[in-house]
This record gives structure tokens, sequence and C-alpha cells, in this order.
């Protein structure tokens, strides 16, 4: 769990710097005369990495959360035996 933690901490900085590059394509864009949803879908395109992140991001983070849950069943269930 430490590593995975860690991990996402990583993917974190990453997907924040990425973050901005996006956000700063679909501000040029759609200052240029593309509508929003134009200049999304143009930076999507540009920033590929944003969707992937986000996906396993959400899939490391659901893990973390099955293992702190299998974790305090194992202490719980311990705890009982006892």
């Amino acid at each position: 769990m430490q590593k995975i933690t860690g991990l996402l901490y990583y993917l974190e900085t990453e997907r924040s710097k990425t973050h901005d590059l996006y956000e700063n394509a679909v501000f040029k864009l759609v200052k240029g005369g593309s509508t929003v949803a134009r200049a999304v879908n143009e930076a999507n395109v540009l920033y590929p990495e944003m969707y992937q992140l986000r996906r396993i991001m959400d899939g490391g983070y659901r893990i973390v959360d099955a293992i702190r849950t299998n974790i305090s069943y194992l202490k719980s269930e311990k705890q009982s035996i006892n």
C-alpha cells in the first residue's frame, strides 16, 4: 500500500502539470476563436494523458481503499478473537 500511495502522489504531481498545460491549450483555442466544446475536444487530442492519468489514478485509489478496508476488517476480526 505504501508503494501504491507513493506512486499516486507522484502521479498527482504529473496530473497537475498536465492539467495546467491542458487548460492553457483550451484557453488559447477559445481565445483563437474556437467554441469551448471544440477547444476541449482539441485539447483532449493534444493531451491524451489527461484521460489516462485520471483512469489509472481512479483505479489506484480504489485499490488503496480496498486494501484499507481489508486491513480494518482483519484488525476487527483479530480483536473479536482475543
